[in-house]
């Protein structure tokens, strides 16, 4: 997630500049503008979500289009096409040369579906299941509870894909990071579609895999993986890992980017759960997005609220999660950190 530059939304009147009297120029007045800016900017990342929906980015070529060419390809009425466009070009992802729309080099990037990344995916989930979430932050932050409505089928698909594709990387860097030459059977804890999964069966082929994850969501991963040459390599489980048995004789469990979805009670909860379900030599690896106390990176600050929307959860520090494994039977054996905000963080069974 970037940082978006504020934006003026209106201008105040100019002021006369008064000087000191020692005739240096004075302190301005506070500027309203940042907080005007950050106050509409809900304004923006709808109109940005529309954008994306409509295929606007797609439909304007590298010689640019005009607004009627755009409401043509995108199905839209020619004056609704100007001012979605005009307010892409506020935002600085199109430009404009008083006749034709192009997309900025970010946008064409990752929005066009051209580019080496396609953040639409993104996007979906904000738009569907991120934004009216956040319409009720205020019950969330005043009590800790989380106050995401119960997914249905499309929004269930919109939260894995997006995930997925947050995702990626970090799956990349643990199967690069950590050895699991010695183990043969791994149990991913809210597997999803696979995504840490995919790409640790591929780099050791004498792996198997057993993806946890809720009902719903295996029903997603069902069709994900179906046509995957690991397909045969994973085996999809659904249940709740806090209410149902869990499976046994794996010698490795990943819980990736799962922790920061629970409050510490039920993270110590869970993690005496697994400690029960692996085998005695196994190992746990945690992946996640730890919070650095001296200096949070900003995915970690904003990753804090969009966590205790959805469930009541939070971005936590590795002395926390060091902690909890204690008195959940664990022992800390050490931390691997990863391209930030990520990391790594490996446990045994205290025998």
């Amino acid at each position: 997630m970037v940082d978006q530059p504020v934006r003026r939304v209106f201008t105040p009147p100019p002021q006369p500049s008064p000087s000191g009297s020692d005739g240096s120029a004075a302190t301005p007045p506070p500027d309203p503008v940042r907080i005007t800016g950050v106050a509409s900017g809900f304004m923006t990342a709808k109109a940005l979500f529309v954008a994306a929906e409509v295929g606007l980015f797609a439909a304007v070529p590298a010689e640019g289009a005009s607004a009627r060419t755009i409401a043509e390809r995108c199905e839209l009425p020619e004056r609704s096409a100007r001012a979605l466009a005009d307010l892409m070009v506020a935002a600085g992802l199109l430009e404009h040369d008083g006749r034709h729309y192009r997309n900025a080099p970010d946008a064409e990037a990752f929005l066009a579906g051209r580019g080496p990344l396609d953040l639409r995916a993104m996007l979906r989930y904000w738009d569907t299941v991120s934004y009216p979430t956040w319409t009720r932050a205020s019950t969330a932050f005043r009590t800790r509870q989380g106050v995401r409505a119960e997914l249905d089928g499309a929004q269930t698909q919109a939260y894995e894909s997006a995930v997925a594709l947050v995702t990626a990387e970090t799956a990349a860097d643990v199967a690069a990071a950590y050895d699991f030459g010695p183990h043969r059977r791994v149990l991913d804890v809210g597997g999803g579609i696979g995504t840490f999964a995919r790409p640790i069966l591929r780099a050791f082929p004498q792996l198997t895999a057993t993806l946890l994850d809720l009902p719903e969501v295996v029903e997603v991963a069902r069709a994900e993986v179906s046509g995957d040459p690991l397909a045969d390599r994973m085996e999809l489980r659904g249940a709740d890992v806090f209410v149902d048995p869990l499976p046994e004789g794996h010698d490795a469990v990943i819980v990736a980017n799962f922790l920061h979805l629970f409050s510490p009670e039920r993270n110590v909860e869970l993690l005496t759960r697994l400690r029960a379900a692996l085998a005695p030599q196994g190992r746990l690896l945690l992946v996640d997005w730890w919070r650095d106390p001296v200096a949070p990176h900003p995915a970690t600050r904003l990753g804090a609220g969009e966590f205790l929307m959805i469930s009541g959860g939070d971005t936590y520090e590795v002395a926390d999660v060091a902690r909890w494994l204690e008195v959940s039977g664990w022992r800390f054996v050490t931390h691997l950190p990863l391209p930030p905000p990520s990391g790594l963080i490996v446990a045994e069974p205290d025998r």
